[in-house]
């Protein structure tokens, strides 16, 4: 075994398992190596009288040792057991050990099941079912109650007898049953899967409502212990926060930690960072400002999108203390991250308190979306889909390796049916349990079309005003281009919305992995883009209505919009930057379709935080502002006392919210209405000036936004009476009569009986 530009050194096989012989390289990594992450190794025999080719492997990502297995007149180098049973060559041959990869048609056919997974829990019993149809056999294990922590208590499962391949819902061949005739609230459990390579492991429950904090032991709670005071489940007319058109959503994404853990954000210390603490009220940031559930309240905004609450794994530093991370390394997908928790130790305490925190923002009227990761997991070596099913929940290449579209390493395989089922499973036990209004898919063009729209059609027959939106980008091979649940298939997915890149980027510019480049508001010649934008981007990307776009111009990934221009414009003085900002706000406002925006972008957030000398920014530093998933707090945190500093940007994204939700100029619910009422009469590239009308039944409105100096009679020659009612910029409007470069403005024309 060598590595790259260094000397070999060489291993006996001298351990044997029933595969052949084997033995293990200790292989360490320094910083350079993890960015190449590869070891090169030959067999061969004492006197190199025998010599196999060279093989290039690729180490694993995920804090897990690597295995490969080699087959003797074979030159593949495998990365999983069962792809290399597949060889001929293979003394242990099986034409079918790799189908749950190569062929999971047929595979589904045999073993799928189509009934309820878990745990069903009454005062006197508890039924376990466990999907592990390649497993010799799966064992429950109890390891502790309420009162005896050290209770260790195997009990074997039994295999369901049914094979029927015509109804998936008697079909429990593949099926481990068990039954526990004793009161199991607050036990914790696990399955001991015995697999036919001679592995046995431990796996969480793949179903697990509730969890240990480190999540490795799966917790039955019983209805009362998951109980919240004062929470309610509604839907359907019930839920009257939920908005009935979803073009007049404005949607506000953040993050459970960084929402109140600055001291500026007023929430005592004990509940900063938390569940609670995100819908605790009365506080304020050091000026006297509202700050938290009450500033998002005075906002009016509909919906807040929180970051993953679905327990993740956990990164530490070699001190021991645990690193930073935003929760998108998924581990336990229903169960509530503990970390947010005030008792993180306490399995039941996050349930809880996201109930909790969930009402809160119900009664202020406001809905809450989660953000969901079902396309990758942390690992693909320990996660409960792999413990208990191998290689099944992934898209595998022929060799055993992990397809890689999320670049975490490896991506789900939405279109097998045991996959889709779990999460529509998911999908709807958060909806049902948590009374959640919303689901955003992160990488949502990695996952089948087919499942996407079954999990709107569950989700419709819940309550359709429930929301569904994701990202659209065109990533991985794995699955084919028209199956994709990617925008460019939109039309496919009638009513599933998708975040609009293109004319974000065509507002303010981008940057991506690095690559800065401007947008309008650097007067960059995207004018046609954004007009396209206002019109609802059905000349972008074939939607079926302007409910499947979701605009935006910032989002938790890359550069926030403030830290954006400050890299394109360096040498702008304070206001031209401030209006700037507010020229993309007010854009993100007009555009037919839904809004979508990062808490902060109103006030001018920043994630460049320094930690050179002379508070200078180093380069680490502009890393972490670009993708601070893994940033500390300093980066991440909000800080609630710019809102004080940026109050006249704050009440101008005010008005431009209450605009968007409680009128119909910009939130069209058919493209005919949108064709019918609105006009774009400038949006030369280059020029400076996007200019647009909407005309109502009884009053016109001309919004105009320019990134030059205009006359404002320009703009206004043939709208006779014309009022300004809103402008980032009124005073040189009204006194001087001039639209100066950055300004955004609405006027309003009454129309007479005979227009």
């Amino acid at each position: 075994m060598w590595k790259d530009n260094e000397e070999g050194c060489q291993y006996l096989l001298t351990e044997r398992d029933a595969f052949g012989k084997f033995c293990v390289l200790p292989v360490r990594l320094n910083t350079a190596d993890n960015m190449h992450g590869y070891i090169n190794i030959l067999m061969r025999n004492t006197d190199f009288s025998y010599k196999s080719r060279e093989y290039r492997i690729t180490l694993r990502n995920d804090e897990q040792p690597t295995h490969v297995w080699l087959v003797e007149g074979d030159d593949t180098l495998y990365y999983s057991y069962q792809a290399a049973l597949t060889s001929r060559a293979c003394a242990l041959y099986d034409v079918h050990a790799f189908d749950m990869a190569l062929h999971p048609e047929e595979f589904d056919r045999q073993w799928a099941f189509d009934g309820w997974l878990g745990y069903t829990y009454s005062p006197s019993s508890t039924q376990f079912r466990v999907w592990a149809p390649t497993a010799k056999q799966v064992d429950l294990l109890i390891l502790s109650t309420p009162t005896d922590q050290s209770t260790h208590t195997i009990i074997p499962m039994t295999r369901g007898d049914i094979s029927d391949t015509l109804n998936q819902k008697r079909n429990t061949h593949g099926v481990w049953f068990a039954t526990l005739d004793v009161d199991c609230d607050s036990i914790s459990y696990v399955y001991r899967v015995h697999h036919a390579d001679g592995r046995i492991v431990d796996s969480p429950d793949p179903y697990a409502r509730a969890a240990t904090s480190d999540g490795l032991q799966s917790v039955i709670l019983s209805p009362r212990s998951r109980r919240a005071e004062g929470f309610s489940v509604k839907h359907g007319d019930d839920a009257v926060w939920r908005v009935e058109n979803p073009t007049s959503a404005v949607i506000c994404e953040m993050h459970i930690r960084d929402f109140t853990i600055s001291r500026t954000s007023g929430v005592p210390r004990a509940l900063r960072g938390t569940y609670i603490g995100a819908c605790e009220s009365g506080t304020s940031n050091t000026y006297g400002a509202s700050t938290g559930i009450d500033y998002l309240d005075h906002q009016g905004i509909s919906y807040v999108q929180i970051q993953p609450v679905a327990q993740y794994y956990k990164h530490y530093l070699p001190d021991g203390r645990r690193r930073y991370n935003w929760g998108y390394d998924p581990c336990n997908y229903n169960v509530p991250e503990a970390s947010y928790s005030t008792k993180p130790n306490n399995p039941a305490a996050a349930i809880i308190e996201l109930k909790t925190m969930i009402q809160e923002y119900h009664n202020r009227g406001i809905g809450v979306i989660f953000d969901v990761v079902y396309n990758h997991t942390f690992s693909s070596a320990t996660h409960p889909f792999q413990l208990t099913v191998p290689d099944y929940f992934y898209r595998m290449n022929a060799d055993g390796s992990c397809a890689d579209g999320s670049g975490c390493g490896n991506e789900t395989a939405s279109e097998k049916e045991m996959c889709r089922k779990y999460m529509i499973d998911s999908v709807m036990y958060w909806a049902e349990e948590f009374n959640v209004d919303g689901f955003r898919f992160d990488l949502m063009g990695l996952h089948d079309i087919e499942t996407m729209n079954q999990i709107r059609e569950q989700l419709d027959s819940l309550d359709p005003h429930i929301l569904m939106y994701g990202e659209g980008w065109d990533m991985g091979v794995n699955l084919p281009a028209d199956r994709k649940a990617k925008k460019d298939n939109a039309a496919l997915m009638p009513r599933i919305a998708f975040f609009n890149d293109t004319v974000r980027d065509g507002v303010k510019g981008a940057e991506v992995y690095g690559y800065a480049k401007g947008g309008f508001v650097s007067h960059e010649g995207t004018e046609g883009i954004v007009a396209k934008g206002i019109l609802g981007s059905s000349e972008l990307v074939n939607y079926d209505t302007p409910r499947q776009v979701l605009n935006y111009i910032e989002a938790h990934d890359n550069y926030n919009l403030n830290d954006l221009l400050t890299r394109l414009h360096p040498d702008d003085d304070e206001l031209c930057h401030i209006q700037r900002v507010e020229v993309a706000n007010a854009l993100n406002f007009v555009m037919q379709g839904m809004t979508f925006m990062q808490i902060g972008q109103e006030f001018l957030r920043t994630k460049l935080y320094p930690t050179g000398d002379n508070g200078e920014l180093t380069l680490g530093d502009r890393l972490n502002a670009m993708n601070s998933y893994n940033a500390p707090d300093e980066v991440n945190r909000v800080n609630w006392d710019q809102v004080t500093q940026y109050r006249d940007t704050v009440d101008f994204v005010r008005q431009l919210i209450t605009f968007k939700t409680s009128s119909d100029l910009f939130s069209y619910e058919t493209y005919s209405d949108v064709r019918r009422h609105v006009y774009v009469w400038s949006a030369i590239d280059s020029s400076g000036i996007i200019g647009f009308d909407i005309t109502g039944d009884d009053k016109k409105y001309r919004i105009v936004a320019t990134t030059v100096d205009v006359p404002v009679h320009n703009m206004l020659k043939d709208l006779d009476g014309a009022q300004l009612i809103l402008s980032n910029n009124p005073i040189r409007i009204e006194k001087e009569k001039i639209l100066e470069a950055y300004t955004f403005a609405i006027f309003e024309q009454v129309l007479s009986d005979a227009s």
